[in-house]
């Protein structure tokens, strides 16, 4: 009888690893769990386009710049076809600085220049990213933007900003996302701009698709 029980427990302990492990492997691959909406100033392109790519980056990750520049010119090519939502997943553990700069990020985008302060952020990534102190570059490039510093800085340590940073990073966590960049482009995951760019070469047949009456 015990053996039978034990026997029991077992094959339900089997079962469920093997349930776990389907679940990861599901989620590396597809765009499983919840996602939050971005702010607005972090989305970019139509709301009902029919192509909708979600990244995952970090301001200090060279390959996140250079997905940067290749997410710009998907824009300039499919234009209303499109819409990036720009998520934030800080690499903290190497990256010293990619938190507080997601914090800035996020703190100009109240201030309706995000995407102007993202990308001097990956412009100038080699001049802060390895900083041991914080990188005077933040409040450089909010001047530089006539941004109010005093504000963004506010802002920077506000709890609900960190709280949103955390989230999206847990949401990272729940969606297998490891290596930055990641995307979901219409749920299925792409891993760097290789990747990307793989996808990228099936947007036309999704557009002609979401043309058809």
């Amino acid at each position: 009888m015990i053996e039978r029980k034990n026997a029991r427990l077992l094959a339900l302990a089997t079962l469920l690893i093997f349930l776990s492990t389907l679940a990861v492997l599901l989620a590396r691959q597809f765009n499983l769990g919840p996602t939050m909406a971005v702010p607005d100033y972090r989305a970019f392109g139509p709301a009902g386009a029919p192509v909708q790519i979600y990244e995952y980056t970090d301001f200090a990750c060279p390959a996140c710049r250079h997905a940067a520049e290749k997410i710009d010119e998907m824009m300039r090519v499919f234009g209303a076809g499109l819409r990036v939502h720009f998520k934030h997943f800080p690499l903290t553990g190497i990256h010293l600085w990619s938190l507080r700069a997601a914090a800035y990020a996020d703190c100009a985008g109240e201030q309706g220049r995000f995407k102007e302060y993202a990308e001097l952020l990956f412009a100038g990534q080699e001049k802060w990213a390895q900083t041991k102190e914080e990188p005077k570059e933040f409040q450089a490039y909010a001047r530089q933007l006539k941004l109010d510093w005093p504000k963004m800085l506010a802002c920077s340590d506000a709890p609900e900003t960190l709280r949103r940073l955390k989230l999206e990073i847990a949401e990272g966590d729940v969606k297998g996302v490891n290596a930055t960049p990641t995307f979901f482009v219409n749920g299925r995951r792409a891993v760097g701009s290789a990747q990307l760019i793989d996808q990228a070469m099936k947007f036309d047949n999704v557009l002609r698709s979401a043309a058809k009456p």
